[in-house]
């Protein structure tokens, strides 16, 4: 739970055989302190030649991934062979001061939140290649590791602009509703940008707006995401990945997908670090997005200023599905766009408004 700071008894240190990950989180102030959403993994990396192999084998046949794709097959199905490291002491060094963390929990990940001063935060290194306000911060290991393991938080203040988006379909050609085309674009191809979106959203970072990218990915991806996000050149964010269980991809399978209690999940703590802060909910149709964007309009309308969806099948407003989703919402606070420039207008035009936070 976020501020835990006993020990559990039950907590091992990480050994050097594991890996620890810290995927980018987000700061908030306390008063005059600050408190620092710390999250990440701990797993090990090795798999065994009877798990990996027969395993991929059965998939890439029934995939049927091309021999031309085996290298990024092989290279994003391997973190979903690993073996997840539950009840890891996270320990961190902030200011010289060791903290710590949490435990992982049973799939490997952690995340809570760190009080500290703003003393500490001060003396923290800052990262001014990811943008402004952004620091970092070392895992401390057990004596003899060597490793230097580094994680970043992006420092808000109580006002200001934020977007939270979407990835699959929002930002990343995923094409959801085509279930087999959505294997091969996740783990066979390289990932393409949807057109105009990282211009976009660097335009948006530029003018000071902070971003959240709360996906329905597997943290597993996290690695490809993030080389996907240099490379396409969309600004730094905190990240928010699903958690990866096989007995939920059944579900979704018929139907039932996790997608909303995820989100719910990510996006509710956000709102609630930044009660004065305004928000854009930027997603697609692809899934539940307009349904869950929707919800949180409606419960924080001084909060989520618009939501904006792209219509990965060409809806608009009329579409059946959307006008039931956003029947009690003014139509002025929501929209479907096509592209970036069918969204660019709208969303500087909400960005630029100065309404006050009641």
């Amino acid at each position: 739970m976020p501020g835990r700071k006993s020990k559990n008894q039950w907590g091992r240190s990480i050994s050097p055989l594991e890996e620890l990950v810290f995927f980018p989180g987000y700061g908030y102030r306390s008063s005059e302190d600050w408190t620092l959403v710390v999250q990440g993994c701990v797993f090990d990396p090795r798999v065994s030649w009877l798990r990996r192999t027969p395993l991929m084998g059965f998939i890439r046949h029934a995939m049927r991934v091309e021999r031309g794709a085996l290298d990024f097959y092989r290279e994003r199905m391997r973190p979903f062979l690993v073996d997840y490291a539950r009840n890891r002491d996270v320990n961190v060094s902030i200011a010289g001061r060791p903290i710590l963390v949490g435990q992982t929990a049973e799939a490997g990940l952690f995340r809570e939140a760190v009080a500290i001063t703003a003393a500490e935060v001060a003396a923290l290194p800052r990262r001014a290649d990811l943008g402004e306000n952004w620091v970092e911060f070392a895992a401390t290991l057990t004596e003899g590791d060597e490793r230097r393991v580094l994680g970043t938080v992006q420092l808000l203040e109580p006002r200001g602009w934020s977007i939270i988006s979407d990835v699959d379909d929002t930002l990343k050609y995923s094409n959801v509703p085509n279930r087999r085309d959505l294997f091969h674009n996740t783990f066979a191809r390289a990932f393409q940008p949807i057109a105009g979106m990282p211009e976009l959203y660097r335009e948006c970072h530029q003018r000071g707006v902070a971003l959240h990218y709360v996906s329905g990915s597997p943290w597993q991806l996290y690695d490809p995401l993030r080389a996907f996000f240099e490379t396409a050149g969309l600004p730094a964010g905190s990240f928010h990945l699903k958690r990866f269980q096989i007995r939920e991809t059944a579900r979704k399978i018929r139907g039932m997908s996790p997608q909303r209690a995820h989100k719910r999940l990510a996006i509710g703590p956000i709102l609630a670090a930044f009660p004065e802060r305004r928000f854009v909910l930027i997603g697609d149709t692809g899934e539940q997005d307009p349904e869950i964007y929707a919800e949180f309009l409606k419960q924080f309308p001084h909060q989520v200023g618009a939501v904006f969806v792209r219509g990965v099948r060409n809806e608009t407003t009329d579409d059946a599905r959307l006008k039931r989703t956003f029947a009690d919402v003014d139509p002025a606070r929501w929209a479907v766009f096509r592209d970036a420039s069918d969204l660019r207008e709208r969303l500087l035009a909400c960005l630029k408004s100065e309404a006050p936070v009641q």
